[in-house]
């Protein structure tokens, strides 16, 4: 362990993370197991900290482990149950999952219950890029393929709207499981030394040695080779790397979600690549005072002050400012969209759409509009915006052919109108009415997508929906390149 690590490093990275591992070991079908694969992957994370320093290498450590143990204790063979949910779409997609290649469901749900993919999810699964790219492509045609049939609330078509849809199904599956109590794991944590050993009595010694050689027993068995068992080739013994620790990954957060505000004083959602600390809250919440959007027409409403601390416990988040980021916050107009800014980004960063935000200035009482002794809490779409580009970003570069516009749209205002532009000619290249999705989805928006050949330049994507009594239009657009 790093000399300058706080030594509660490891029960910091369970609260965080625990929670959103026991639900993935759930969806790969080991519910029954969950607790102790979870509890195996933290000890054996524990014994590795010297050497695994990085904090976004010691997660995927957690996830490889968690996954493979997971794939173990469950028969290759088995397909994927997934608990059943009340979108009519979401539950079409997971139930189709249980008819699929049970390794090719499990990579689906690996990839986009995480949101893991390319090299990340290699390692993750032990596969080579390429081997695990392609295999990846293949489960989402054959995903594609089985529920392509327009049904109710169905969106086929594009694989880029497939994918939103299944991470948002798998999420909506993973919340029926209740999240375990934290407190159930706190017991051995305070037994782990801060010097990096571990201060078991004789019993949690004899205890856990017995059910490590238990485990180790299991594992071998039911990872040994097995003739006429195995639903596809085992592994080149290349692609399963020895020494994991070895490995080079970007010291950075990837998709942090990032809420700024729009020049409408509405909310909009930005997923950015952050650099990498000890706590994704902390850093995302210091982002939010100090990243400037991609998209011109959002910004922050803090001021540039310093965060100092963001606890979290249980539904519980405190988040400890300085004075200069109240500083410019003097309406309560400012202090709602401020407030607004670091519940959607927390809530949505830790998947815990219950969470209530607490505010200190400095330690101590925070101004007024802050205070609240109830803490604050998301308030549903109402800051959000009528419509919504979550696909490409602004600035995006993509590539000349066939591309999937993709976005949000309140429910009970109807289809958004997408219009594309070519910046330099002002030429309109598309204008169209957008695909949306009768249903809404598990954050109660209604998806649309608009799929169509683009050309090469800097385009102009905007998507229209009209709004209000009288009905007034409302736009938001992204400007891209295409080359």
């Amino acid at each position: 362990m790093a000399a300058d690590e706080a030594p509660d490093w490891l029960a910091r990275l369970y609260e965080e993370h625990g929670a959103t591992l026991h639900r993935l070991a759930v969806l790969l079908g080991v519910e029954d197991q969950a607790t102790r694969i979870v509890r195996s992957a933290f000890l054996a994370l524990r014994r590795r900290s010297h050497r695994l320093i990085d904090p976004v290498e010691r997660v995927f450590f957690l996830q490889e482990h968690v996954v493979h143990l997971a794939r173990a204790l469950r028969p290759a063979v088995e397909p994927l149950q997934m608990q059943a949910v009340e979108d009519p779409r979401q539950e079409e997609l997971l139930t189709s999952l249980a008819f699929m290649q049970p390794r090719s469901a499990e990579l689906l749900v690996v990839s986009h219950y995480l949101a893991v993919f390319g090299p990340d999810l290699a390692n993750v699964m032990r596969m080579s890029v390429r081997g695990c790219n392609l295999k990846l492509e293949a489960a989402l045609e054959e995903l594609r393929a089985r529920v392509d049939a327009p049904t109710p609330g169905s969106q086929p078509g594009a694989i880029e709207s497939l994918s939103q849809e299944l991470t948002a199904a798998l999420r909506s599956a993973a919340r029926l499981t209740p999240a375990p109590d934290p407190g159930m794991f706190a017991d051995e944590l305070e037994l782990i030394a801060d010097d990096g050993g571990m201060r078991f009595g004789v019993r949690s010694v004899v205890a856990l040695t017995v059910a490590a050689v238990i485990l180790g027993l299991v594992l071998a068995a039911l990872t040994r080779p097995q003739i006429g068992l195995s639903a596809e080739p085992s592994p080149e013994p290349e692609n399963t790397p020895t020494v994991i620790e070895s490995r080079a990954i970007p010291a950075v957060v990837r998709n942090s979600p990032l809420y700024y505000v729009g020049r409408d004083e509405k909310l909009y959602r930005e997923l950015r690549d952050l650099q990498s600390t000890g706590n994704l809250v902390r850093s995302s919440l210091e982002a939010l005072l100090s990243v400037v959007p991609l998209d011109p027409d959002y910004r922050t409403v803090w001021g540039p002050g310093q965060l100092l601390s963001a606890e979290i416990d249980g539904d519980k988040l405190v988040v400890d400012l300085s004075a200069e980021a109240y500083a410019t916050l003097n309406s309560p107009v400012a202090a709602e969209r401020a407030r607004d800014q670091v519940v959607y980004t927390a809530t949505e960063l830790v998947g815990n759409p219950d969470l209530r935000v607490f505010f200190r200035m400095d330690g101590g009482r925070p101004p007024e509009g802050f205070d609240s002794s109830e803490g604050y809490q998301r308030r549903g779409l109402e800051p959000m915006p009528a419509v919504w580009i979550s696909s490409p970003r602004n600035q995006a570069q993509l590539q000349v052919g066939t591309n999937s516009i993709i976005g949000t749209v309140k429910p009970g205002l109807g289809e958004p109108v997408v219009r594309i532009t070519d910046l330099e000619t002002g030429a309109i290249i598309l204008e169209a009415t957008a695909q949306t999705t009768a249903g809404e989805n598990v954050e109660g928006w209604r998806v649309w997508t608009v799929t169509t050949t683009l050309p090469k330049g800097n385009l102009d994507i905007t998507a229209t929906i009209l709004e209000g009594d009288p009905p007034k239009p409302v736009r938001e657009n992204k400007t891209v390149t295409v080359s």
